[in-house]
């Protein structure tokens, strides 16, 4: 990742997706997967 903008937006995703996985909202397990690798 290159962009700071970029890993600010997917770090903030991420913190936001937390709340729903605890809810275990279906798909949010895949996405933040998602976002972790794209912050690799």
């Amino acid at each position: 990742m290159t962009s700071d903008r970029t890993r600010e937006a997917i770090t903030s995703i991420r913190s936001t997706l937390a709340v729903y996985q605890r809810r275990r909202v279906p798909g949010t397990a895949d996405l933040a997967r998602r976002a972790r690798e794209a912050l690799a």
